[in-house]
Protein backbone atom coordinates (compact mmCIF):
# COMPACT_ATOMS: atom_id res chain seq x y z
CA UNK A 1 0.00 0.00 0.00
CA UNK A 2 1.38 3.49 -1.08
CA UNK A 3 2.25 5.94 1.87
CA UNK A 4 0.53 8.81 -0.40
CA UNK A 5 1.79 11.31 2.86
CA UNK A 6 5.30 10.45 2.17
CA UNK A 7 5.49 10.79 -1.42
CA UNK A 8 3.57 14.25 -1.22
CA UNK A 9 6.29 14.86 1.45
CA UNK A 10 8.92 14.09 -1.23
CA UNK A 11 7.53 15.92 -4.08
CA UNK A 12 7.11 19.46 -2.05
CA UNK A 13 10.86 18.86 -1.46
CA UNK A 14 11.49 18.76 -4.89
CA UNK A 15 9.54 21.50 -5.45
CA UNK A 16 11.02 23.27 -3.25
CA UNK A 17 14.95 22.98 -4.38
CA UNK A 18 13.51 23.64 -7.84
CA UNK A 19 11.95 26.87 -6.65
CA UNK A 20 15.82 27.64 -4.64
CA UNK A 21 17.25 26.63 -8.08
CA UNK A 22 14.81 28.84 -10.10
CA UNK A 23 15.33 31.78 -7.56
CA UNK A 24 19.38 31.21 -7.78
CA UNK A 25 19.73 31.46 -11.42
CA UNK A 26 17.44 34.01 -11.59
CA UNK A 27 19.12 36.07 -9.16
CA UNK A 28 22.54 35.07 -11.26
CA UNK A 29 21.11 36.79 -14.01
CA UNK A 30 20.54 39.70 -12.63
CA UNK A 31 23.49 40.08 -11.02
CA UNK A 32 25.51 39.76 -14.65
CA UNK A 33 23.12 42.38 -16.15
CA UNK A 34 23.63 44.50 -13.14
CA UNK A 35 27.09 43.94 -13.58
CA UNK A 36 26.87 44.73 -16.82
CA UNK A 37 25.09 47.82 -16.71
CA UNK A 38 27.16 49.15 -13.80
CA UNK A 39 29.98 48.87 -16.20
CA UNK A 40 28.06 50.77 -18.83
CA UNK A 41 27.46 53.10 -16.02
CA UNK A 42 31.14 53.24 -14.62
CA UNK A 43 32.06 53.80 -18.29
CA UNK A 44 29.87 56.85 -19.08
CA UNK A 45 30.75 58.08 -15.93
CA UNK A 46 34.26 58.45 -16.96
CA UNK A 47 35.10 61.95 -17.63
CA UNK A 48 34.90 63.16 -21.43
CA UNK A 49 37.74 65.42 -22.84
CA UNK A 50 37.08 68.28 -24.62
CA UNK A 51 40.28 69.87 -25.76
CA UNK A 52 39.98 73.28 -27.78
CA UNK A 53 43.37 74.77 -28.92
CA UNK A 54 44.03 77.95 -30.36
CA UNK A 55 46.59 79.05 -32.74
CA UNK A 56 48.60 81.98 -32.63
CA UNK A 57 46.92 83.03 -29.34
CA UNK A 58 48.65 85.32 -26.73
CA UNK A 59 46.91 86.18 -23.31
CA UNK A 60 45.30 88.87 -24.69
CA UNK A 61 42.23 88.08 -22.97
CA UNK A 62 39.86 89.69 -20.92
CA UNK A 63 40.66 86.99 -18.03
CA UNK A 64 43.88 88.06 -18.24
CA UNK A 65 43.15 91.54 -17.37
CA UNK A 66 42.99 92.83 -21.29
CA UNK A 67 40.00 94.97 -20.43
CA UNK A 68 39.92 96.14 -24.45
CA UNK A 69 39.92 92.64 -25.63
CA UNK A 70 36.17 91.60 -25.90
CA UNK A 71 36.35 87.57 -25.12
CA UNK A 72 33.03 86.79 -22.62
CA UNK A 73 33.09 83.20 -23.91
CA UNK A 74 36.51 82.34 -22.49
CA UNK A 75 36.25 84.96 -19.79
CA UNK A 76 33.21 82.55 -18.41
CA UNK A 77 34.94 79.23 -18.89
CA UNK A 78 37.84 81.28 -17.11
CA UNK A 79 35.49 81.84 -14.24
CA UNK A 80 34.34 78.29 -13.91
CA UNK A 81 37.78 76.31 -13.81
CA UNK A 82 41.11 77.26 -12.81
CA UNK A 83 43.69 79.84 -15.24
CA UNK A 84 47.17 79.71 -15.56
CA UNK A 85 49.15 83.26 -15.41
CA UNK A 86 52.33 81.67 -16.26
CA UNK A 87 51.98 78.45 -18.46
CA UNK A 88 55.06 78.58 -21.07
CA UNK A 89 54.77 76.56 -24.58
CA UNK A 90 58.41 74.51 -25.08
CA UNK A 91 59.05 76.69 -28.07
CA UNK A 92 57.16 79.71 -29.55
CA UNK A 93 56.66 77.63 -33.36
CA UNK A 94 53.45 75.66 -34.30
CA UNK A 95 55.10 72.22 -34.98
CA UNK A 96 57.09 71.90 -31.93
CA UNK A 97 54.88 73.04 -29.52
CA UNK A 98 51.67 71.19 -30.47
CA UNK A 99 54.40 68.13 -30.66
CA UNK A 100 54.87 68.33 -27.10
CA UNK A 101 51.58 68.99 -25.96
CA UNK A 102 51.04 65.62 -28.11
CA UNK A 103 53.21 63.58 -26.28
CA UNK A 104 54.27 64.67 -23.26
CA UNK A 105 57.71 65.01 -24.19
CA UNK A 106 60.26 67.82 -24.64
CA UNK A 107 60.18 68.57 -28.52
CA UNK A 108 61.14 65.22 -30.91
CA UNK A 109 59.23 66.50 -34.56
CA UNK A 110 56.80 64.44 -36.00
CA UNK A 111 59.38 62.03 -37.21
CA UNK A 112 58.69 60.30 -33.99
CA UNK A 113 56.17 58.87 -35.95
CA UNK A 114 57.75 58.22 -39.38
CA UNK A 115 58.28 54.76 -39.64
CA UNK A 116 54.25 54.22 -38.29
CA UNK A 117 53.37 56.27 -41.05
CA UNK A 118 54.88 53.97 -43.14
CA UNK A 119 52.80 50.90 -43.05
CA UNK A 120 54.18 50.38 -39.27
CA UNK A 121 52.66 48.34 -36.86
CA UNK A 122 50.85 50.25 -33.95
CA UNK A 123 52.78 50.13 -30.90
CA UNK A 124 52.38 48.20 -27.81
CA UNK A 125 52.28 51.92 -25.46
CA UNK A 126 50.58 55.06 -26.72
CA UNK A 127 53.23 57.64 -27.91
CA UNK A 128 50.48 60.22 -28.27
CA UNK A 129 47.79 61.81 -26.03
CA UNK A 130 44.69 60.95 -28.37
CA UNK A 131 46.28 57.64 -29.18
CA UNK A 132 46.51 57.05 -24.60
CA UNK A 133 43.02 57.59 -24.55
CA UNK A 134 41.96 55.48 -27.58
CA UNK A 135 43.72 52.40 -25.91
CA UNK A 136 42.08 52.79 -23.03
CA UNK A 137 38.33 53.02 -24.35
CA UNK A 138 37.81 56.62 -25.42
CA UNK A 139 36.11 57.50 -28.91
CA UNK A 140 39.14 60.17 -30.12
CA UNK A 141 37.87 62.71 -32.45
CA UNK A 142 40.11 65.51 -33.99
CA UNK A 143 38.38 68.68 -36.04
CA UNK A 144 40.34 71.56 -37.26
CA UNK A 145 43.95 72.13 -36.43
CA UNK A 146 45.72 69.87 -33.89
CA UNK A 147 48.93 68.38 -34.92
CA UNK A 148 50.70 70.44 -37.59
CA UNK A 149 48.59 69.88 -40.54
CA UNK A 150 44.94 70.41 -40.56
CA UNK A 151 42.45 67.92 -40.26
CA UNK A 152 46.29 66.01 -39.04
CA UNK A 153 46.18 64.90 -42.37
CA UNK A 154 49.17 64.61 -44.52
CA UNK A 155 48.11 62.99 -47.18
CA UNK A 156 44.12 63.34 -47.96
CA UNK A 157 44.22 60.45 -50.79
CA UNK A 158 46.53 57.60 -48.83
CA UNK A 159 44.75 59.20 -45.14
CA UNK A 160 47.82 59.41 -44.01
CA UNK A 161 47.95 60.49 -40.70
CA UNK A 162 50.26 62.66 -38.44
CA UNK A 163 50.28 60.96 -35.35
CA UNK A 164 48.92 56.87 -36.43
CA UNK A 165 46.80 55.23 -34.81
CA UNK A 166 45.46 57.96 -32.78
CA UNK A 167 42.12 59.30 -33.85
CA UNK A 168 38.47 57.19 -34.77
CA UNK A 169 37.84 60.25 -36.43
CA UNK A 170 39.92 63.31 -37.76
CA UNK A 171 39.02 66.15 -40.28
CA UNK A 172 38.43 69.57 -41.27
CA UNK A 173 36.08 71.69 -42.33
CA UNK A 174 36.92 73.04 -46.18
CA UNK A 175 33.83 74.46 -47.56
CA UNK A 176 34.70 76.37 -50.90
CA UNK A 177 38.56 76.25 -50.17
CA UNK A 178 38.68 72.77 -51.03
CA UNK A 179 41.97 71.57 -49.36
CA UNK A 180 42.63 71.91 -45.73
CA UNK A 181 45.97 74.35 -46.51
CA UNK A 182 43.88 76.39 -48.81
CA UNK A 183 41.08 76.90 -45.66
CA UNK A 184 43.90 77.45 -43.26
CA UNK A 185 44.92 80.24 -45.17
CA UNK A 186 41.49 81.37 -46.39
CA UNK A 187 39.63 84.73 -47.59
CA UNK A 188 36.05 85.12 -47.88
CA UNK A 189 35.68 84.56 -51.74
CA UNK A 190 37.59 81.05 -52.08
CA UNK A 191 40.62 82.21 -52.61
CA UNK A 192 44.09 80.99 -50.14
CA UNK A 193 47.13 83.28 -49.56
CA UNK A 194 50.58 83.03 -48.35
CA UNK A 195 53.97 82.93 -50.04
CA UNK A 196 53.50 79.11 -51.48
CA UNK A 197 49.75 79.89 -52.80
CA UNK A 198 49.98 83.06 -54.24
CA UNK A 199 52.96 83.06 -56.85
CA UNK A 200 51.17 83.15 -59.89
CA UNK A 201 48.06 81.63 -58.62
CA UNK A 202 46.51 83.96 -56.65
CA UNK A 203 46.28 88.16 -56.37
CA UNK A 204 48.09 89.23 -53.58
CA UNK A 205 46.39 90.40 -50.59
CA UNK A 206 46.99 92.31 -47.29
CA UNK A 207 47.18 89.97 -44.11
CA UNK A 208 43.71 90.91 -43.23
CA UNK A 209 40.21 91.07 -44.07
CA UNK A 210 37.03 92.09 -42.74
CA UNK A 211 34.10 90.77 -44.93
CA UNK A 212 30.28 91.15 -43.43
CA UNK A 213 29.90 87.57 -44.01
CA UNK A 214 28.21 85.20 -41.44
CA UNK A 215 30.54 83.08 -38.85
CA UNK A 216 30.52 80.25 -41.27
CA UNK A 217 31.93 82.73 -44.12
CA UNK A 218 34.99 81.18 -42.60
CA UNK A 219 36.70 77.90 -42.19
CA UNK A 220 36.76 78.43 -38.06
CA UNK A 221 32.73 78.96 -38.02
CA UNK A 222 32.59 75.97 -39.96
CA UNK A 223 34.91 73.84 -37.77
CA UNK A 224 32.35 75.08 -34.70
CA UNK A 225 29.83 73.54 -36.44
CA UNK A 226 31.21 70.31 -37.15
CA UNK A 227 32.49 70.18 -33.21
CA UNK A 228 28.73 70.75 -32.81
CA UNK A 229 27.59 68.11 -34.95
CA UNK A 230 30.15 65.67 -33.36
CA UNK A 231 28.72 66.57 -29.46
CA UNK A 232 25.24 65.56 -30.77
CA UNK A 233 26.59 62.56 -31.76
CA UNK A 234 29.16 61.35 -28.99
CA UNK A 235 26.07 61.87 -26.58
CA UNK A 236 24.86 58.65 -28.28
CA UNK A 237 28.10 56.34 -27.68
CA UNK A 238 28.14 54.03 -25.05
CA UNK A 239 31.86 55.15 -24.37
CA UNK A 240 33.40 58.68 -23.27
CA UNK A 241 34.95 60.56 -25.82
CA UNK A 242 38.43 62.57 -26.26
CA UNK A 243 36.99 65.79 -28.51
CA UNK A 244 40.14 67.88 -29.86
CA UNK A 245 38.97 71.32 -31.77
CA UNK A 246 41.70 73.04 -33.61
CA UNK A 247 40.80 77.16 -34.85
CA UNK A 248 43.51 78.87 -37.34
CA UNK A 249 42.71 81.89 -35.62
CA UNK A 250 44.19 84.20 -34.67
CA UNK A 251 46.88 82.96 -37.42
CA UNK A 252 47.59 84.95 -40.30
CA UNK A 253 45.87 86.37 -42.41
CA UNK A 254 44.23 88.20 -40.03
CA UNK A 255 40.67 87.39 -41.49
CA UNK A 256 37.77 87.84 -39.63
CA UNK A 257 33.56 88.79 -39.89
CA UNK A 258 32.99 92.61 -40.01
CA UNK A 259 30.88 92.56 -36.79
CA UNK A 260 33.59 91.44 -34.91
CA UNK A 261 36.35 94.20 -36.43
CA UNK A 262 33.33 96.56 -35.52
CA UNK A 263 33.32 95.68 -31.73
CA UNK A 264 36.58 97.90 -31.40
CA UNK A 265 36.95 101.55 -31.12
CA UNK A 266 40.29 102.17 -32.86
CA UNK A 267 41.37 104.90 -30.69
CA UNK A 268 41.38 102.56 -27.79
CA UNK A 269 43.84 99.94 -29.50
CA UNK A 270 47.25 101.06 -28.33
CA UNK A 271 50.53 100.35 -30.00
CA UNK A 272 53.38 98.66 -28.07
CA UNK A 273 55.00 100.65 -26.02
CA UNK A 274 58.52 99.56 -26.45
CA UNK A 275 58.58 98.64 -30.19
CA UNK A 276 62.45 98.58 -30.28
CA UNK A 277 65.30 95.62 -29.23
CA UNK A 278 66.51 94.97 -26.31
CA UNK A 279 68.77 97.17 -25.06
CA UNK A 280 72.69 95.20 -25.10
CA UNK A 281 71.14 92.32 -26.47
CA UNK A 282 72.70 90.47 -30.23
CA UNK A 283 69.68 91.18 -32.37
CA UNK A 284 71.18 88.53 -34.92
CA UNK A 285 69.59 86.05 -32.15
CA UNK A 286 67.07 86.92 -30.07
CA UNK A 287 64.98 89.06 -33.60
CA UNK A 288 63.23 88.10 -35.99
CA UNK A 289 62.39 90.06 -39.09
CA UNK A 290 59.12 88.98 -38.63
CA UNK A 291 59.10 86.28 -41.88
CA UNK A 292 55.61 85.09 -41.62
CA UNK A 293 54.03 88.71 -41.98
CA UNK A 294 56.58 90.83 -44.40
CA UNK A 295 57.63 87.59 -46.95
CA UNK A 296 53.80 86.33 -47.34
CA UNK A 297 51.99 89.72 -47.76
CA UNK A 298 52.72 92.98 -49.75
CA UNK A 299 53.15 96.05 -47.68
CA UNK A 300 53.14 99.71 -49.14
CA UNK A 301 56.65 100.93 -47.30
CA UNK A 302 58.44 97.75 -48.56
CA UNK A 303 59.19 94.49 -46.95
CA UNK A 304 59.95 94.32 -43.17
CA UNK A 305 58.71 97.78 -42.79
CA UNK A 306 55.46 98.28 -40.47
CA UNK A 307 54.21 101.73 -40.37
CA UNK A 308 52.39 102.75 -37.36
CA UNK A 309 49.22 103.11 -39.26
CA UNK A 310 49.32 99.58 -40.56
CA UNK A 311 50.57 98.00 -36.93
CA UNK A 312 47.26 99.77 -35.41
CA UNK A 313 45.51 97.55 -38.48
CA UNK A 314 47.30 94.76 -37.74
CA UNK A 315 46.39 94.69 -34.23
CA UNK A 316 43.03 95.65 -34.72
CA UNK A 317 42.52 92.59 -37.11
CA UNK A 318 44.26 90.48 -34.43
CA UNK A 319 41.49 91.59 -31.98
CA UNK A 320 38.73 91.03 -34.27
CA UNK A 321 39.84 87.65 -34.80
CA UNK A 322 40.29 86.99 -31.08
CA UNK A 323 37.04 87.77 -30.81
CA UNK A 324 35.72 85.83 -33.52
CA UNK A 325 37.23 82.46 -31.57
CA UNK A 326 35.81 83.66 -28.47
CA UNK A 327 32.14 83.04 -30.32
CA UNK A 328 33.09 79.95 -31.80
CA UNK A 329 34.43 78.96 -28.23
CA UNK A 330 31.32 79.75 -26.90
CA UNK A 331 29.06 77.70 -29.77
CA UNK A 332 30.59 74.67 -28.69
CA UNK A 333 30.88 75.23 -24.76
CA UNK A 334 26.68 76.42 -25.31
CA UNK A 335 26.34 72.77 -27.28
CA UNK A 336 28.17 70.81 -23.95
CA UNK A 337 25.60 72.50 -21.70
CA UNK A 338 22.41 71.92 -23.90
CA UNK A 339 23.88 68.54 -23.96
CA UNK A 340 23.62 67.74 -20.48
CA UNK A 341 27.40 67.23 -20.64
CA UNK A 342 28.99 69.66 -18.70
CA UNK A 343 28.70 68.35 -15.87
CA UNK A 344 31.25 65.27 -16.85
CA UNK A 345 33.54 66.51 -19.34
CA UNK A 346 36.77 68.07 -18.70
CA UNK A 347 37.41 71.62 -20.92
CA UNK A 348 40.95 72.31 -21.42
CA UNK A 349 41.25 75.49 -23.99
CA UNK A 350 45.48 75.82 -24.65
CA UNK A 351 47.23 78.26 -27.79
CA UNK A 352 50.76 76.81 -28.62
CA UNK A 353 52.12 80.08 -28.44
CA UNK A 354 51.90 83.72 -28.24
CA UNK A 355 52.62 86.03 -30.91
CA UNK A 356 54.52 89.67 -31.16
CA UNK A 357 52.19 93.02 -31.91
CA UNK A 358 54.73 95.02 -32.09
CA UNK A 359 56.67 94.33 -28.88
CA UNK A 360 60.76 94.38 -29.79
CA UNK A 361 60.04 95.85 -33.33
CA UNK A 362 58.20 92.51 -34.36
CA UNK A 363 54.93 91.18 -35.65
CA UNK A 364 55.08 87.46 -35.46
CA UNK A 365 56.28 84.37 -33.21
CA UNK A 366 59.32 82.42 -33.22
CA UNK A 367 61.56 84.08 -29.97
CA UNK A 368 62.35 83.44 -26.63
CA UNK A 369 60.74 86.22 -25.24
CA UNK A 370 57.58 85.60 -22.92
CA UNK A 371 55.45 87.71 -25.16
CA UNK A 372 56.14 84.48 -27.66
CA UNK A 373 56.35 81.83 -24.86
CA UNK A 374 53.47 82.49 -22.76
CA UNK A 375 49.82 81.58 -23.70
CA UNK A 376 46.83 80.78 -22.29
CA UNK A 377 45.89 77.92 -20.33
CA UNK A 378 42.43 77.00 -18.84
CA UNK A 379 40.93 73.81 -17.15
CA UNK A 380 37.72 73.48 -16.24
CA UNK A 381 37.69 69.76 -14.41
CA UNK A 382 34.57 68.83 -12.95
CA UNK A 383 35.38 67.60 -9.54
CA UNK A 384 38.70 69.13 -8.98
CA UNK A 385 38.96 72.68 -9.79
CA UNK A 386 36.99 75.27 -8.47
CA UNK A 387 35.04 78.16 -9.84
CA UNK A 388 37.36 81.49 -10.61
CA UNK A 389 40.88 80.16 -9.54
CA UNK A 390 43.95 81.47 -10.98
CA UNK A 391 47.13 80.11 -10.28
CA UNK A 392 50.54 81.66 -10.51
CA UNK A 393 52.65 78.63 -10.26
CA UNK A 394 55.05 78.29 -13.45
CA UNK A 395 53.56 75.48 -15.67
CA UNK A 396 54.45 73.92 -19.23
CA UNK A 397 52.61 72.62 -22.43
CA UNK A 398 54.43 69.14 -21.35
CA UNK A 399 52.73 69.08 -18.53
CA UNK A 400 49.17 68.71 -20.00
CA UNK A 401 49.75 64.90 -21.37
CA UNK A 402 49.85 63.75 -17.58
CA UNK A 403 47.00 66.11 -16.25
CA UNK A 404 44.68 64.90 -18.64
CA UNK A 405 45.55 61.02 -18.04
CA UNK A 406 45.50 62.10 -14.41
CA UNK A 407 42.05 63.38 -14.39
CA UNK A 408 40.25 60.52 -16.35
CA UNK A 409 41.98 57.37 -14.38
CA UNK A 410 44.25 56.70 -17.04
CA UNK A 411 48.05 54.86 -16.29
CA UNK A 412 50.78 56.50 -18.61
CA UNK A 413 54.19 55.70 -19.11
CA UNK A 414 56.71 56.94 -16.50
CA UNK A 415 59.08 58.44 -18.75
CA UNK A 416 56.87 61.41 -20.15
CA UNK A 417 58.91 64.78 -19.32
CA UNK A 418 55.74 66.55 -18.00
CA UNK A 419 54.25 67.00 -14.28
CA UNK A 420 50.91 66.66 -13.76
CA UNK A 421 48.88 69.46 -12.81
CA UNK A 422 45.92 67.89 -10.87
CA UNK A 423 47.86 69.14 -7.29
CA UNK A 424 47.71 72.36 -8.62
CA UNK A 425 44.21 72.90 -9.95
CA UNK A 426 43.03 71.33 -6.20
CA UNK A 427 45.25 73.93 -4.73
CA UNK A 428 45.91 76.89 -6.58
CA UNK A 429 48.36 78.04 -3.85
CA UNK A 430 51.17 75.75 -4.97
CA UNK A 431 54.03 77.36 -6.14
CA UNK A 432 55.14 74.63 -8.92
CA UNK A 433 58.17 74.61 -10.50
CA UNK A 434 61.37 76.49 -9.68
CA UNK A 435 61.27 77.46 -13.64
CA UNK A 436 59.51 76.96 -17.12
CA UNK A 437 61.83 76.33 -20.11
CA UNK A 438 61.55 77.36 -24.15
CA UNK A 439 63.91 76.74 -26.79
CA UNK A 440 64.38 78.52 -30.08
CA UNK A 441 67.21 77.83 -33.34
CA UNK A 442 68.13 80.47 -35.51
CA UNK A 443 71.32 81.30 -37.21
CA UNK A 444 72.85 78.23 -36.33
CA UNK A 445 72.26 78.25 -33.00
CA UNK A 446 70.35 76.85 -30.18
CA UNK A 447 68.62 79.42 -27.86
CA UNK A 448 67.80 77.86 -25.23
CA UNK A 449 65.93 79.70 -21.92
CA UNK A 450 64.71 79.46 -18.28
CA UNK A 451 61.78 81.76 -16.79
CA UNK A 452 61.75 81.85 -13.16
CA UNK A 453 59.86 83.97 -10.40
CA UNK A 454 62.16 86.92 -11.21
CA UNK A 455 64.56 86.22 -14.19
CA UNK A 456 64.86 84.84 -18.05
CA UNK A 457 68.02 83.86 -18.74
CA UNK A 458 69.03 83.12 -21.87
CA UNK A 459 71.96 81.07 -23.97
CA UNK A 460 72.38 80.85 -27.55
CA UNK A 461 74.86 78.20 -28.29
CA UNK A 462 76.19 76.57 -31.43
CA UNK A 463 75.90 72.89 -32.40
CA UNK A 464 79.60 72.35 -30.84
CA UNK A 465 78.24 73.92 -27.29
CA UNK A 466 79.88 77.39 -28.23
CA UNK A 467 78.29 80.28 -26.84
CA UNK A 468 77.40 83.24 -29.02
CA UNK A 469 75.02 85.44 -26.85
CA UNK A 470 73.55 85.44 -23.47
CA UNK A 471 70.51 87.79 -22.40
CA UNK A 472 69.52 88.05 -18.26
CA UNK A 473 65.71 89.94 -18.45
CA UNK A 474 64.45 91.16 -14.45
CA UNK A 475 60.99 90.42 -14.67
CA UNK A 476 60.68 92.24 -11.22
CA UNK A 477 61.67 95.66 -13.29
CA UNK A 478 61.82 95.19 -16.69
CA UNK A 479 58.68 93.05 -17.11
CA UNK A 480 58.95 94.04 -21.16
CA UNK A 481 62.44 91.94 -21.03
CA UNK A 482 63.37 95.58 -22.59
CA UNK A 483 67.22 95.84 -21.32
CA UNK A 484 69.35 92.73 -20.80
CA UNK A 485 71.76 93.18 -17.87
CA UNK A 486 73.72 89.96 -18.42
CA UNK A 487 76.85 91.67 -18.61
CA UNK A 488 76.07 93.79 -15.17
CA UNK A 489 75.36 91.00 -13.14
CA UNK A 490 77.84 88.05 -13.48
CA UNK A 491 77.09 86.36 -10.39
CA UNK A 492 73.78 86.07 -11.40
CA UNK A 493 74.22 85.41 -14.54
CA UNK A 494 76.48 82.75 -13.98
CA UNK A 495 74.29 80.83 -11.51
CA UNK A 496 70.95 81.10 -13.87
CA UNK A 497 73.34 79.59 -16.00
CA UNK A 498 74.10 76.74 -14.23
CA UNK A 499 70.33 75.89 -13.80
CA UNK A 500 69.60 76.23 -17.57
CA UNK A 501 73.08 73.90 -18.23
CA UNK A 502 71.32 71.09 -15.92
CA UNK A 503 67.98 71.55 -17.11
CA UNK A 504 66.80 68.75 -19.85
CA UNK A 505 65.57 70.84 -23.10
CA UNK A 506 64.99 67.90 -25.76
CA UNK A 507 63.86 64.12 -26.04
CA UNK A 508 66.21 64.01 -28.72
CA UNK A 509 69.75 65.16 -30.17
CA UNK A 510 68.88 68.18 -31.59
CA UNK A 511 65.42 69.90 -32.50
CA UNK A 512 63.95 68.94 -35.89
CA UNK A 513 63.94 71.97 -38.27
CA UNK A 514 61.35 71.22 -40.46
CA UNK A 515 59.13 74.55 -40.98
CA UNK A 516 61.97 76.64 -38.70
CA UNK A 517 62.60 79.96 -40.39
Amino acid sequence: MRNIGKTENNNNKKTVLMNFKLVGIALMVLFFFSCTDSSRKAENQRPNVLMICVDDLRPDLGCYGNDIIVSPNIDKLASEGCLFRRHYVQSAICGPSRSTLLTGKFQQGWDLWGDLRKGGVEPENAIALPHLFKRNGYKTVCIGKITHEPGGVMDEEQQVHQIPFSWDTSYTAVGKWETPWRAFFAYANGDAHNTAMRIGVETPRLPYETEDVEDDGYPDGLNALEAIKQLNSLKKEKQPFFLAVGFYKPHLPFNAPKKYWDLYDREKIHLAAKNHPPQNSNIDYCLNESPELTTHYPWPDGPGIVNPEHAKDLKHAYYACVSYIDAQVGKILDELKQQSLDKNTIVLLWSDHGWHLGEHGIFGKMTNFDIATNSPLIVKAPGHTKSGKIANALVETVDIYPTLAELCGIEFEDDLDGESLVPILENTEMKGKPYARSFYYRNMALGKTLKTDDYRIVRWATESDSTVAIELYDHRNDPGENINIASENKALTDSLLFQLNGAKFLSADKPFQDGWE
